[in-house]
């Protein structure tokens, strides 16, 4: 069996309308004007931007972008003693939740149901990422219209996910479907170091709002031991990995930690074959960051949109039947790379 090892940037989710840390203060400030009672506790926050103002009259400083602006204050916090950073976790979960869209339930599938499966709306085709990811196949019940899924038997593919994102996309995308079709018998997400039946591997290096052990986008991203196990996870399914694709992610400058992460857990995987990149890449800088830190013969970048990834896996109306196997997530990531 095949082993392939997803690696989600911000990139995977933004389609969804999930800030990026260079909008993330923008689109902070969209809610907050929107409904200033709810979210008066920004703020607090608004203000100590205002006062990390006066760095622009010595430095290059953007203060729109979250990293930047919590690099610095960790920083003080860290010689100081204070807890600035700490008001900035808060903030990001409650932007990030508020962004994260829900996917729509269906009570009564119309006659195409093909195409509403998943839901509605912009979540669809992120349903249908999960669907291949767990290798599941669909059964329609002919006498009330009612549908069931449940996992292939002996798939050619086992898949797990390495995220650097805190948000629940996947994750509300798997609720969406234990709690709408039967026969799931509650497959999951495992998050542990322990193996968990009925599940794959997701290991979010950098916490989850669900999970509360967020650890901001800063210069000190690593230093936190509270994700220990979620990294080792990580190392463990890069290592068996035989294939390994990383989404929407621009591998920037400052995430030096995670070509250390790369390095360290490829010194014990003999079973490597291929490392595919798929990000936008405007202006051609990112596919060169990526082309000076691998040197593999199987090494291969798109510049590609990833909605347009996720919408290609959408169930064909042609083999619409009763019974329906969700297997094409292979053929899709191969035809997208080559074309």
């Amino acid at each position: 069996m095949e082993k392939v090892v997803y690696i989600l940037g911000a990139g995977f989710s933004a389609p969804l309308g999930i800030p990026v840390m260079s909008n993330f203060i923008m689109k902070a400030k969209d809610i907050y004007f929107k409904n200033p009672s709810k979210y008066s506790h920004f703020q607090e926050i608004f203000d100590l931007l205002n006062k990390m103002s006066i760095l622009k009259n010595y430095f290059k400083t953007d203060l729109y972008n979250i990293e930047e602006i919590l690099s610095v204050l960790e920083m003080n916090d860290y010689l100081i003693g204070e807890n600035n950073s700490g008001k900035f976790v808060a903030f990001l979960k409650d932007v990030i939740e508020e962004y994260t869209p829900i996917p729509t339930e269906e009570n009564n599938l119309p006659g195409n149901w093909i195409d509403f499966i998943f839901g509605r709306g912009s979540t669809y085709c992120y349903g249908n990422f999960v669907a291949e990811l767990f290798n599941l196949s669909i059964q329609r019940n002919t006498n009330d219209n009612s549908f069931s899924f449940k996992p292939i038997e002996k798939p050619a593919t086992q898949y797990s996910v390495v995220s650097l994102n805190y948000d629940l996309v996947l994750e509300n995308a798997l609720n969406h479907l234990n709690e709408n079709y039967d026969n799931l018998n509650d497959i999951r997400f495992n998050k542990n170091l322990k193996d968990i039946p009925n599940s794959i591997r997701l290991s979010k290096l950098h916490g989850c709002i669900e999970l509360g052990n967020i650890v901001p986008p800063t210069w000190n991203k690593n230093a936190s031991n509270q994700l220990i196990t979620t990294w080792q996870a990580a190392q463990t399914q890069l290592k068996e990995a035989n294939h390994i694709r990383i989404l929407g992610y621009s591998l920037p400058l400052s995430d030096s930690y995670m070509k250390y992460m790369f390095k360290s857990s490829l010194l014990e995987s003999p079973h490597l074959k291929s490392i595919d990149v798929i990000t936008l890449d405007p202006t051609g800088e990112v596919k060169k960051r990526y082309d000076d830190f691998i040197d593999f013969n199987y090494y291969n970048f798109k510049d590609g949109d990833i909605r347009q990834y996720l919408d290609n896996l959408k169930l064909d109306r042609n083999t619409m039947n009763d019974f329906y196997k969700i297997d094409r997530l292979e053929q899709v990531h191969f035809n997208f790379m080559k074309y």
